[in-house]
């Protein structure tokens, strides 16, 4: 029961987003860069993951791909 109330809960917050998402985009082009990695540290986007809250020292190595 657990289960199906997250999937339905799912489903309609993607079908918002999907009915809302997108209207300011009109006309526009966009390009999606390839990916590279880089690397992050506690500062930046994995300040609040498991792994900076048991070394704050830690480093991932992450791929990112930016859209401009």
């Amino acid at each position: 029961m657990k289960s199906n109330l997250i999937a339905l809960s799912c489903l309609v917050m993607s079908l918002t987003l999907v009915g809302c998402g997108g209207k300011n985009d009109e006309g526009k082009k966009y390009h999606w860069s390839k990916a590279h990695g880089v690397l992050e540290d506690c500062r930046g986007v994995m300040n609040k993951s498991q792994q900076c809250e048991t070394n704050g020292n830690n480093q991932q190595y992450l791929f990112q791909i930016d859209r401009y």
